[in-house]
């Protein structure tokens, strides 16, 4: 593990790895190619899918202070383990697809809180209400991917509408307005709605 530990650069506060498949798994590997970590079993079966997409490519960021404490305490490899952040990056046309192949295997995108400066940002997991902003992810490190603007737009618009739509429809619920609590006797102390 101390040659893994060497390979570390210590004067960034987060280290970038690539992910990419080898054999039945995903790895992190060292801008060389070098394997760094294994990617969970359950991560890696979620990511076969995604593969056949090669607009997509994935990064994964780490904070160095966590990897150093991890290699002073780890005295085995298979003690050596952390949580890493994987962003996904690629073309919006496909990012439904792709949100829908992460669901299926029970994986869900989080704001990405690193590389992603300069990049527009889409997670097909948000519902999206008209009204609520929701707040842009912090930008930090490189730009990875530089969309195509025009079908970037018309996939943009859809998904407004269909933010939209459902929006209109949430706000138009009724059911909830207005109830009022019911006595349910002497053994109940919670008021009842009806």
């Amino acid at each position: 593990m101390s040659d893994l530990a060497a390979k570390i650069d210590p004067l960034p506060a987060h280290q970038s790895f690539e992910v990419s498949k080898y054999s039945d798994y995903f790895m992190l590997k060292f801008p060389d190619g070098r394997p760094f970590a294994q990617v969970s079993e359950l991560v890696s079966r979620g990511l076969v899918n995604i593969q056949q997409y090669p607009s997509v490519e994935m990064r994964a960021f780490a904070e160095t202070k966590r990897i150093q404490r991890v290699f002073s305490h780890a005295k085995k490899f298979g003690e050596a383990t952390m949580t890493v952040e994987i962003n996904m990056y690629g073309s919006v046309t496909n990012s439904d697809v792709i949100g829908e192949e992460l669901s299926s295997a029970k994986l869900f995108l989080q704001d990405p809180t690193r590389g992603v400066q300069d990049i527009e940002y889409c997670n097909p997991h948000i519902v999206e209400f008209s009204g609520i902003e929701e707040p842009k992810p912090e930008n930090l490190g490189r730009n990875l991917f530089v969309e195509s603007s025009e079908p970037f737009k018309i996939v943009r618009e859809e998904r407004k509408k269909f933010d939209h739509t459902v929006s209109t429809i949430y706000q138009s619920l009724t059911r909830s307005r207005n109830l009022e609590g019911k006595k349910g006797g002497a053994l109940v102390l919670t008021p009842l709605l009806p």
